[in-house]
């Protein structure tokens, strides 16, 4: 027969799973529309005024055809980014975004619907969401973004900088970027093939103070008329560096975006680690 503490402490069990199933019901009304069947992931993110970032969205990816991705600013009318039926659609685009919004389409194939927004200003601070939609259903989620102004004073504040991609030799490229911190990973894409080529490099990091590194990168085997990308990333940010070799020699153009300052925690696998700590527990007491 079950003592009395047992039976309070049963008692209590069942308290806490109706209380994490009310909480479960509330965050599933506060996100109606977000997630359904289709997994969508979203990080926040903070830009610098006159900056730009990237709003994290990935998916998982369809094989079977093309994905839809719809971006758009809560409390905004038309829509921020759109790419449907394997183009780009902009006709119904808020004004306010043109020529200041674009994905990295060759991406898509690997579940990347990330946006990235140029020159921002304060008034792009606010809530986005992603929709995905392909053969394996419709699934959303959003974000925030904070626009200000971002002052690293601190020896011990997170540093990033662009990065310089160079030729080495007819079929060498080098990438380059001074001051990182955390350590970044580098990884070289062939853009023309949507492979990733980072095997076929070797990167090196030369400390700093502070814990501030160069990166320093090189790929042999470049080949004429084919896109790469080197691209070196934390959890602050995000250095791209594309490079072409023509008859007329080497073609780069390099960008510097912000990313997101923490990753958000989906709330059924928060749910799912307190039943599990709740049922443990319960089972230590019986």
């Amino acid at each position: 027969m079950a003592t009395i503490g047992q039976v309070i402490f049963r008692i209590m069990i069942v308290i806490i799973i109706l209380l994490v199933a009310a909480i479960a019901l509330i965050i599933g009304l506060s996100v109606a529309g977000n997630s359904t069947t289709n997994d969508v992931t979203t990080v926040s993110a903070v830009g610098q005024i006159g900056g730009n970032v990237i709003l994290s969205c990935t998916f998982t990816p369809d094989v079977k055809q093309s994905s839809n991705i719809l971006w758009e600013k809560v409390g905004d009318s038309g829509v921020v980014y759109k790419y449907e039926n394997g183009k780009i659609s902009l006709s119904d685009q808020n004004p306010k975004y043109k020529s200041r919004t674009s994905l990295f389409l060759n991406e898509l194939s690997v579940g990347n619907a990330s946006l990235i927004m140029n020159s921002l200003t304060v008034a792009d601070s606010g809530v986005y969401k992603c929709t995905i939609t392909n053969s394996k259903g419709k699934g959303a989620n959003t974000l925030s973004l904070n626009v200000g102004e971002i002052t690293q004073v601190s020896t011990s504040s997170p540093a990033f900088s662009d990065l310089t991609v160079t030729s080495t030799s007819d079929t060498g490229l080098h990438c380059d970027s001074p001051r990182w911190y955390p350590k970044p990973t580098v990884t070289w894409l062939n853009v023309t093939s949507a492979s990733d080529i980072t095997n076929s490099t070797s990167t090196r990091y030369d400390g700093g103070l502070n814990g501030v590194v160069e990166v320093i990168s090189d790929y042999t085997g470049l080949e004429r008329y084919v896109q790469y990308r080197c691209v070196i990333s934390n959890n602050l940010a995000r250095a791209e560096g594309d490079a072409i070799l023509t008859d007329s020699g080497l073609k780069t153009e390099t960008r510097l975006l912000i990313l997101s300052s923490g990753q958000a925690t989906s709330p059924s696998r928060l749910l799912l680690c307190l039943l599990i700590l709740i049922f443990h527990l319960g089972a230590e007491n019986m």
